[in-house]
């Protein structure tokens, strides 16, 4: 607050500024403050609170890749998010390495194509891993093309991780991922222009010793109909919401389906303790229920229902004629 003038500063300083005891080329500003030109074609398309999104979601993938690597290499596999960034996509393009695996995908509700790209050295250690070699890359030979078995074999481990996408994004909103091809060429998988932005997540991969990249191109084009929802209070929000909303639904489905037993009861019939002892095989009870009373239905312990004993499809069976109806005492 030291740089905020008071009224009477104020006054001051305009009467001197009129009198010109102070000449106005005085008051120059500070160098260092200083105009510096916008350019609108380098104008941030995503905001802070976006990238902070996409670090949640990917975070998550990134724990849930670590397990997925772990079990289908049968080696110690670990995967970290280290940046997540707004680039052009010429940028991404230019900085790629050759050869390169990449994946085009398709994530509705995201309009258009998305990509991932696996590092060579990463891809290599995949496949020598599912073919029972080491995972070391030293003795690989990362500069050649890949292969027709080494694409198809990448392309099922493709398929299956990113099904992990699916639970990442679910608490911001519910996609469907599916990959549409592979390529192994910048030019042959141009899912932009070059000039277009891009949001650009880079996950570290260390399988055993051997350590490389994954990245994931996210199009600001192909985010806008999500534009609105990449917001990490509106995330916790919905998925409190859908949490508490499942929880609820899973309560009514268990309630709805609890199996209870249903009993008839006719009136009660007493007798002695000889009689009983004496009952055997073929012996006949005689109850004391009139054959017009109806019988009483209990749900569990409980008497609910008046009926009356029938058959239907050859079975005995119970028309219901009246519900019970609890008796609230004055008490209560």
């Amino acid at each position: 607050m030291a740089d905020v003038l008071s009224q009477s500063e104020i006054d001051a300083l305009l009467n001197a500024l009129s009198s010109g005891d102070v000449a106005p080329e005085s008051m120059a500003e500070d160098p260092a403050l200083k105009i510096k030109d916008y350019d609108f074609r380098t104008a941030n398309r995503f905001s802070k609170e976006q990238i902070k999104t996409f670090n949640i979601i990917y975070d998550t993938f990134a724990r849930l890749f670590t397990s997925y690597l772990s079990g289908t290499l049968r080696v110690m596999c670990s995967a970290d998010v280290v940046s997540v960034e707004e680039v052009k996509y010429q940028e991404f393009v230019n900085a790629m390495p050759s050869p390169i695996v990449l994946g085009i995908l398709k994530t509705p509700p995201l309009v258009g194509p998305t990509m991932l790209s696996i590092a060579p050295d990463v891809a290599y250690v995949m496949i020598s891993r599912l073919l029972g070699g080491s995972n070391q890359s030293g003795s690989l030979e990362i500069s050649r093309t890949f292969t027709e078995i080494e694409l198809v074999l990448l392309e099922r481990i493709i398929r299956q991780f990113i099904g992990l996408l699916v639970e990442s994004w679910a608490k911001i909103l519910p996609i469907t991922t599916m990959l549409d091809r592979i390529e192994t060429s910048p030019q042959f998988a141009q899912i932009v222009s070059m000039t277009d932005t891009i949001a650009l997540i880079t996950i570290n991969v260390k399988i055993g010793s051997n350590e490389g990249l994954i990245n994931f191109v996210l199009p600001h084009l192909a985010l806008e109909p999500i534009a609105k929802q990449l917001s990490t209070k509106l995330m916790f929000t919905t998925s409190d919401a859908r949490r508490h909303a499942s929880k609820t639904d899973d309560i009514k489905t268990r309630i709805q389906t609890t199996p209870l037993p249903v009993t008839a009861v006719f009136t009660e019939t007493g007798s002695n303790v000889r009689d009983i002892l004496g009952l055997q095989a073929g012996d006949i009870i005689q109850l004391d229920h009139n054959i017009n009373l109806p019988l009483t239905l209990k749900v569990g312990h409980l008497p609910k229902f008046h009926g009356i004993i029938g058959v239907k499809d050859n079975r005995y069976a119970v028309r219901i004629t009246e519900l019970i109806r609890e008796e609230v005492s004055d008490n209560e």
